[in-house]
């Protein structure tokens, strides 16, 4: 698998440095791989119609930890396609996006870490399916907006500027979420249909609050992989209990001049059922023998979180020059969670060598404290006889990149990854042992086509 990605990878430069010669412009310096296809894509945004995408590919192995040792190759080919409806038909504000996958490979995370924090953002189960697909109005001098279709909750909510730097893709979508929600939630591959408001009064506050279908594979069985039940992104639903998100923030992006910072407070509430993670139904312990061994119903969920992310230093001379610092901190009740505790910090270094201000080098920590309910039932289990180990604390993962920009639309990230406690100390084969702690190396490539 290894061999097939990098053969790919070889033959795309090789038909991109073959058409270097032939083309008008310089290859190694335009926007995109492909350019502007003779004037075709340029023609048709004009026109009110944009089709971009992208091909991201990763090779990565575990050679120390884990639950065996492998090297694996995976990759996600994404495109998309947004329409303005003020240029196709004169109806300002109304904008549609759709974006698809094709995913491929296999995961290393699932496989043969055992982690429960992802160590790579685009891990899923191989197939083509359809990602978002929504609707945009806006409205009041562009001060506020309603968008109403499939939506990746990641994409609308808790998001860290500076965390989404990094590959394990729990600094995008948090394990302190996907490891709460029912099959994941509405986060990558998946989405769910809703609806999301977006408001901003003033130059520097903004609210956003959504309303989503609360299970993006309703009917899955326990603990089976999702997108197998929502094959293709289509599974749309309207009578599962919804969520509701609401998010504030105030401050400046980090784009914006001098010496940005953003905070954001938000949080969730679920209407539907969650599973305790120590009581059955027949009023003993999951983990006893006299357990029912179905996990004791309770009624509603929710989380609260915050998000900083301010920059510390930059260049004046060179102002892509910058030192960034992020954290992101969520807790929600214990006894219906399995992770009730998360949190994150890391630091970035855009331009760390002087001639290279378009790479950044990164070093982000994530800890996500398992349930105490759940670390209960693994006592009981030991103690009736049924397990034998070992409890279930944690799981933390440390994560060193840097993105290396080849070109503008070529980009190239090595990183290391160190996971602590994998599966939030599960154990290793049926063993009392836990899954030993696991270094993860690879190197991920990315294509704007």
């Amino acid at each position: 698998m290894a061999r097939t990605f990098l053969g790919g990878v070889a033959a795309t430069l090789a038909l991109v440095a073959a058409g270097a010669a032939m083309a008008d412009d310089d290859v190694w310096t335009r926007d995109t791989m492909t350019g502007d296809w003779g004037g075709l894509r340029s023609a048709a945004e004009e026109q009110g119609l944009k089709l971009s995408g992208s091909y991201t590919g990763d090779v990565l192995g575990n050679p120390k930890g884990g639950i065996r040792r492998r090297a694996v190759a995976m990759g996600n080919l994404e495109i998309d396609l947004d329409a303005d409806f003020a240029k196709l038909a004169g109806w300002d504000g109304l904008t549609f996006h759709i974006s698809t996958f094709q995913l491929h490979g296999r995961g290393l995370s699932n496989n043969f870490v055992g982690n429960l924090f992802t160590v790579r953002d685009i891990e899923a189960a191989p197939n083509t399916r359809i990602w978002s697909m929504w609707l945009q109005q806006k409205f009041a001098d562009d001060q506020a907006s309603l968008r109403i279709g499939q939506m990746p909750w990641q994409e609308e909510f808790v998001v860290s500027a500076y965390g989404a730097y990094f590959i394990n893709g729990t600094f995008g979508w948090p394990i302190g979420f996907a490891a709460n929600f029912v099959n994941a939630g509405g986060a990558y591959p998946l989405a769910t249909t809703g609806a999301r408001l977006a408001v901003q009064p003033m130059d520097k506050a903004s609210l956003m609050i959504a309303a989503f279908d609360g299970d993006s594979a309703a009917g899955n069985p326990r603990g089976q992989d999702p997108t197998r039940k929502n094959v293709d992104g289509l599974n749309v639903r309207l009578k599962t209990p919804p969520v509701f998100f609401a998010e504030g923030a105030y401050g400046s992006d980090k784009d914006s001049e001098g010496l940005p910072a953003m905070v954001k407070l938000g949080g969730w509430v679920h209407t539907g059922r969650f599973d305790d993670p120590h009581w059955s139904t027949s009023g003993a312990s999951l983990g006893s023998s006299a357990s029912s061994g179905i996990p004791l119903g309770r009624r509603g969920n929710w989380e609260i979180y915050g998000i900083a992310d301010v920059m510390l230093w930059r260049d004046a001379e060179a102002p892509k020059r910058n030192i960034g610092a992020f954290t992101r901190l969520m807790g929600g009740p214990d006894d219906r969670n399995q992770m009730p505790y998360y949190g994150e910090v890391g630091l970035t270094w855009q331009g760390i060598l002087d001639d290279r201000e378009d790479d950044v080098a990164g070093l982000g920590f994530a800890y996500g404290r398992m349930s105490r309910a759940l670390a209960a039932q693994d006592r009981d289990a030991i103690r009736f006889g049924t397990g034998n180990g070992p409890v279930r604390d944690y799981e933390a993962a440390v994560e060193l990149l840097y993105r290396a920009a080849v070109t503008p639309w070529w980009t190239v990230v090595p990183d290391v990854q160190y996971i602590a406690h994998p599966g939030g100390g599960a154990s290793w084969q049926g063993t009392s042992l836990r899954i030993p702690d696991a270094w993860v190396v690879g190197l991920r490539t990315v294509f704007k086509l």
